[in-house]
């Protein structure tokens, strides 16, 4: 529902002044249309989540989740060929935040936190300066990819992962778009944006970087060794590795750093093909720099007296966001094999989104204060190849990321049956946060869980700076394949709908470990469907539509697998209920 408001000449020369456009001699009329929202988010978390040991653990509880309200507001301005549109959000979190002082009892902002969210500030002309010119500018989301909520080729604006109900979203950024029409049915687009934003994670992000086992080095013999070292650190003297710092490195607002993208786009046979370009970066942060510091003084934990460390490695970490190219293929429509029995039967929809991502390499450098361990460690950079030099050879830092080219694609199906159940079915090749190269195309693998084998000599290995006969891996190729099936279920005359919707991660697990008998390293393939590799979403939704602008809804997201699999790792946040009110007007 909206209103509908019209104003007199007055205003519209005034408005049409303020946009450098001289009025015509018959003034269009203003026409005002605002519309808006109130919803209520209620979740439970079914079992606590977490990682680290007594002295680094980060957990979060199990109980309420989240307790949101949120009141949507929209306004959209039509004056002739030009339009606006401003859409905010005002949230309360719901949650209190860290009382530090008696002081805090005093501050609503403390005891009730809010916050202004805008999904939407901009003005677009139609047929600007020439005929078929289009220009938007301002606060905005571009959206041109096709495939249902994961779309490797919107690039533009960052990912917003704070609710995982909600994913696909994105944040709106300041942008300058034009749109050329070449004819009715195909256009060239360009978007310029100035500053870049990094993707918005949710409260569970944390838990990823602090599993310190999941090194990040491409480098398998760098990786082997760092984990005998970290191994000998804690069970011979006493220092496990924690995560200290971790610090964000946002790009400077420079003119090297803008984002631009282009896009073809037109229909054929009714079918839509679209071409893009992206030159920008990704939005998920890779890590820059670890610094590892000492901090001593023995410490137990308060449940058994007798577990005690001598104290801590603290790491502290700096992420950077990596440049990339993307070369980006939509295309979608929809296919009939069913008309020659009849025109009654529906066609099945497809489509089809695929990125071609040409990433930036990125290193590391490691540094360490002075350590005073049972062998102390000077101050310095870490000697990555075991020359008993710092550094690397030719000063090269060990990489995080190469520059291999690597593809990400979604091609999915859907159909209509009658007007009450409809099915979706699609294969993803690589999730938002997944980046680099490796894959069934070409190797490449990210830990998912390290340590040391029992009875291995974590000493020796650390001395001879070789640790490929004491560490246990399992890895996981860089992009996963993933099986979405997901189903509509209308019914009480449309006012109702029960919404299944399933991810399954189909991509196989390496455990690598070494073999005395053979006397190498040795893999064991860990397989999608087994105990040990299955990993899965379940997403059951229940809504009702009351009319009146009100509905209400109930579900859950069940996220299931081992720690060191895709869905079921910590860092998911674990298995909600939730129940959510929404009243439109």
């Amino acid at each position: 529902m909206y209103r509908h408001v019209r104003r007199g000449s007055a205003i519209a020369c005034a408005l049409a002044l303020l946009l450098g456009i001289a009025p015509s001699a018959q003034a269009d009329e203003l026409e005002l249309d605002w519309s808006g929202r109130i919803q209520s988010d209620l979740r439970f978390r079914m079992q606590p989540v977490g990682v680290g040991d007594w002295y680094s653990r980060q957990e979060l509880p199990a109980g309420v989740e989240r307790n949101w309200n949120t009141l949507g507001l929209k306004l959209e301005a039509d004056y002739g060929r030009f339009h606006g549109v401003a859409a905010v959000d005002f949230v309360w979190s719901g949650y209190p935040e860290r009382m530090t002082a008696v002081g805090d009892l005093s501050r609503i902002e403390k005891a009730d936190p809010y916050r202004l969210e805008a999904r939407a500030v901009y003005m677009e002309a139609e047929g600007l300066f020439v005929k078929g010119l289009d220009l938007r500018i301002g606060q905005q989301v571009v959206s041109w990819g096709v495939g249902d909520q994961f779309n490797p080729t919107n690039n533009l604006n960052s990912d917003d992962l704070r609710d995982p109900l909600l994913f696909g979203r994105q944040i709106a950024n300041f942008m300058v778009k034009a749109d050329y029409w070449i004819s009715e049915d195909w256009s060239i687009s360009g978007v310029v944006v100035p500053i870049f934003k990094p993707a918005m994670l949710p409260l569970s992000g944390s838990l990823a970087v602090a599993q310190l086992d999941r090194l990040p080095f491409v480098s398998d013999s760098l990786r082997q060794r760092v984990v005998a070292e970290q191994a000998a650190a804690q069970t011979l003297f006493g220092h496990p590795t924690i995560i200290g710092n971790v610090t964000p490195v946002m790009p400077d607002p420079t003119f090297d750093n803008m984002q631009v993208a282009y896009r073809i786009a037109g229909t054929i046979k009714e079918h839509d093909i679209a071409l893009s370009y992206y030159n920008g970066r990704t939005d998920f942060p890779q890590p820059r720099s670890n610094h590892t510091r000492q901090a001593l003084g023995r410490r137990c934990n308060p449940t058994d007296a007798n577990d005690c460390v001598e104290g801590l490695l603290l790491t502290d970490v700096t992420l950077e966001y990596p440049r990339m190219h993307v070369y980006g293929l939509n295309a979608t429509g929809e296919v009939n094999p069913f008309s020659w029995i009849s025109e009654e039967i529906n066609g099945i929809g497809y489509r089809f989104e695929g990125a071609l991502v040409v990433p930036q390499s990125q290193s590391i450098r490691l540094t360490n204060d002075e350590l005073a361990l049972g062998i102390p460690q000077a101050a310095g950079e870490y000697d990555y190849d075991g020359d008993g030099q710092p550094g690397g050879p030719g000063g090269r830092e060990p990489l995080v990321v190469d520059d291999t080219p690597f593809l990400k694609w979604v091609l999915g199906l859907d159909y209509t049956f009658g007007e009450h159940v409809y099915v979706n079915a699609m294969w993803v090749h690589g999730l938002v946060d997944e980046y680099g190269a490796g894959d069934w195309i070409k190797e490449g693998y990210v830990v998912r869980q390290s340590g040391t084998l029992d009875g291995s000599n974590v000493l020796a290995c650390a001395l001879s700076k070789n640790g490929e006969t004491c560490s246990r891996e399992i890895l996981r190729p860089r992009l996963g394949d993933y099986v979405v099936l997901g189903a509509d279920f209308k019914f009480a005359n449309q006012a109702g709908m029960f919404r299944l919707f399933t991810i399954l991660d189909a991509t196989p697990l390496v455990e690598e470990t070494w073999d005395d008998e053979q006397g190498k390293r040795v893999r064991r393939t860990i397989s999608p469907l087994s105990a040990e590799g299955f990993s899965m979403v379940i997403f059951p939704e229940l809504d009702y539509n009351f009319g009146n602008g009100l509905e209400l809804a109930a579900g859950a997201l069940l996220q299931l697998g081992k720690p060191y699999t895709k869905f079921g790792s910590p860092e998911t946040g674990g298995s909600t209920v939730f129940t959510r009110a929404k009243y439109s007007f």
